[in-house]
């Protein structure tokens, strides 16, 4: 499910205390041990085993009763002519009626551990993809910290030239702007950080987050599988799972109602005291409805549509997620090729340019403009790589979920992955 990783494998162990930093690994556990989203599921199971006890009974046992001829008008006015009856009742059920209840209420328990497998990889997705944030969110405020130093470097240089009457007095104005701006950028940066690191330690109930970062390198990317290797995956998922069980359910509905088709057979069986003659007498009786099948055809009918209808529902959630897993590849390989295109191609020759501008200006041969033009071309292309890795880590998220198989575990090349530690394995070894 969700993820890949960032950083050595010792390091995800724990989160640090001194330095106030956590691993992927130690937010996943702490979500695990503390999401009230899985929690419930241990009292739906609860349930089911009380609901399991109640239908494993066997039809109860009656006893009963029964006062005749007594009080009335006449020669039965009084209590002479009196017949008591006491007699044991219950219900011979056909059909394997006790059976199929039990089957019925096993097959939803199966269903329960699906949806909790589901809601687990969803969980553990969403962590990664708040932790990915943070980490992005951590690299940006680098790429800004750096710009603020530029900044201060270029004011200093200008004021410099203007001083010496080289430049002319409204270009320390302007950089002092572009300064007044790159500080903005960091202070915002740092603030939409704090938020991202609350928002991240909400998901174990944190309110009050005790540490403020996380660890991992976020530019260490696997390559991506190929897509038919992940149909293979995808078609064993819990995703694809839950319609198997929930077919398996509706199956025991249908064998439920069936059963209801064959009548039950009443019983009862006692004895009875005749005052009038001062005699006793065993009494005896069954029963049982007639035309039940007839009466209990219009919900297996219905029972048995739902249960064809149902294969067809499996299928059209397979294609949605074939759907799903498709575009997330894509996404994912979108953003590799504008990492390795950026990290390649545009990045170090604009850090080029940026020194021979620099040196220019200095020089004299080039405007303050070009200067400043070309700092913000590299800044723009350092969010762009930052932007880039965060979804690629994202889309794997996203793979790893629909899929419940760690993207490096998978991946047709093996390379370094940036979680050692997915949260897949996490899922894995929470679930058995």
């Amino acid at each position: 499910m969700t993820v890949f990783a960032y950083l050595p494998a010792q390091a995800q162990l724990q989160s640090n205390s001194e330095t106030g930093s956590i691993s992927l690994e130690s937010a996943i556990k702490r979500t695990l041990a503390n999401a009230p989203y899985l929690h419930e599921f241990a009292f739906k199971q609860q349930a089911l085993e009380g609901e399991l006890k109640t239908a494993a009974l066997k039809p109860e046992l009656n006893a009963g009763i029964e006062l005749e001829n007594f009080l009335g008008t006449g020669e039965v006015s009084a209590i002479n002519d009196t017949e008591l009856t006491l007699s044991l009742s219950s219900v011979i059920e056909f059909g394997d009626k006790l059976q199929a209840r039990s089957d019925f209420t096993r097959a939803k328990s199966q269903v329960i551990e699906a949806q909790k497998q589901i809601r687990t990889l969803d969980i553990l997705a969403e962590v990664t993809r708040r932790y990915v944030d943070v980490l992005s969110q951590q690299a940006l405020i680098e790429a800004y910290e750096e710009a603020q130093a530029l900044a201060i470097y270029t004011y200093q240089s200008v004021a410099k030239r203007v001083e010496a009457g080289a430049s002319p007095a409204f270009e320390q104005q302007r950089a002092d702007a572009e300064l007044a701006r790159a500080r903005l950028d960091v202070l915002l940066a740092k603030q939409t950080h704090a938020a991202m690191i609350k928002s991240l330690a909400i998901m174990w109930g944190e309110q009050s987050p005790r540490f403020t970062k996380v660890e991992g390198n976020l530019f260490a990317l696997s390559p991506s599988p190929s897509l038919s290797v992940l149909f293979e995956h995808v078609a064993n998922s819990p995703n694809i799972d839950v319609f198997a069980q929930e077919y398996r359910l509706q199956e025991a509905q249908v064998r439920l109602a069936r059963s209801a088709n064959q009548a039950d057979l009443s019983w009862t069986a006692g004895i009875r005291r005749m005052n009038g003659i001062d005699e006793t007498a065993f009494v005896a009786g069954v029963s049982m409805p007639l035309f039940a099948s007839e009466r209990n055809l219009g919900e297996y009918e219905q029972q048995k549509a739902v249960l064809d209808q149902m294969e067809q529902q499996r299928e059209g959630a397979a294609l949605a997620l074939f759907h799903q897993l498709n575009t997330a590849l894509m996404a994912r390989n979108n953003a590799l090729l504008n990492v390795q295109t950026l990290q390649g191609a545009i990045i170090p020759p604009l850090e080029q340019a940026l020194t021979l501008v620099e040196q220019a200006y200095l020089d004299g041969r080039f405007s303050y403009l070009e200067w400043v033009s070309t700092r913000h071309d590299l800044l723009n292309a350092k969010q762009a790589l930052i932007h880039s890795a965060r979804q690629a880590h994202q889309r794997s998220a996203d793979i790893e979920s629909l899929t419940a198989t760690p993207l490096s575990s998978i991946s047709a090349t093996s390379a370094q992955s940036a979680l050692p530690t997915s949260s897949v394995r996490n899922f894995q070894r929470a679930s058995k």
